[in-house]
């Protein structure tokens, strides 16, 4: 019998923390007059419309906050909600109050950000994948027909994401197209039900991955990965040797797709 999963539908045990402290405004980096038990999130998509995603490092550490709610310090210096970005590292003071939703909703929090990127740091690195998972699903758009599901598979994506932020980007990519998303390999979509292994097909689902190319590369300035779309065995299509590498700042330049392959 199919087992009743749901990585990203699993309740987050949120706390209430703490009660509101001084407005002395910080100084230095992003983590410089933070207190003791303050969250590390990233944002991982949601800066231009003011609709934040962040995420933390573990897999339940996925939080939604409106922008325009947040008290914002850039490099130690008071700022609107529009000085953040998409691939920032964000310090979140212990003062704040997350809803217990899932995902959990930040509400009246001080965040303390830098706009100086940290040349070891993968930047928007999660907004890379989100379009790679986008333009997969354009790709052969009858694979999508009648599904209910889609999983992402980002266990061996290159660039050393953390749960946190792997689980944002299939939450996003999964409710950007009204699905319940996973985060289940291939075999674990058969050992659960999911996929009918006698005839290797997903009935009501689909199987995006990314995974690092083989000898590819997997630094902060370059990666290489193949990115698949999995629906059967007779019914999937591949982008092998795909390349990305670093723009300004945050941001990544466009990734370019490596040779094309249809099943």
């Amino acid at each position: 019998m199919k087992k009743a999963i749901a990585i990203l539908c699993l309740a987050a045990m949120l706390l209430t923390l703490g009660a509101c402290r001084g407005g002395q405004a910080p100084a230095g980096d992003v983590t410089e007059g933070a207190a003791d038990g303050a969250l590390r999130l990233r944002v991982v998509d949601g800066a231009d419309s003011g609709r934040l995603v962040l995420a933390g490092k573990g897999g339940g550490e996925l939080y939604t906050a409106d922008a325009s709610s947040l008290t914002v310090y850039l490099d130690g210096e008071k700022a609107g909600p529009g000085a953040l970005a998409d691939g920032m590292l964000l310090t979140v003071d212990p003062d704040v109050t997350i809803l217990e939703t899932w995902p959990g909703q930040l509400t009246g929090a001080t965040v303390r950000a830098s706009g100086k990127a940290d040349r070891d740091d993968r930047g928007d690195l999660c907004g890379v994948y989100l379009q790679v998972l986008e333009d997969l699903w354009r790709e052969d758009d009858a694979l999508n027909d009648g599904i209910e599901y889609v999983s992402v598979d980002l266990s061996d994506a290159p660039g050393a994401l953390t749960d946190g932020e792997k689980a944002a980007i299939a939450w996003i990519f999964a409710g950007a197209h009204g699905k319940q998303g996973l985060q289940l390999r291939l075999d674990e979509l058969k050992a659960q039900g999911y996929v009918d292994e006698s005839r290797l097909y997903w009935e009501n689902g689909v199987l995006f991955s990314i995974k690092k190319a083989e000898n590819g590369a997997d630094s902060a300035k370059k990666i290489s990965f193949d990115a698949e779309k999995w629906r059967s065995g007779l019914g999937a299509i591949l982008y092998t040797g795909c390349t990305a590498a670093r723009g300004d700042g945050l941001s990544w330049k466009p990734y370019k797709p490596g040779e094309f392959a249809i099943a």
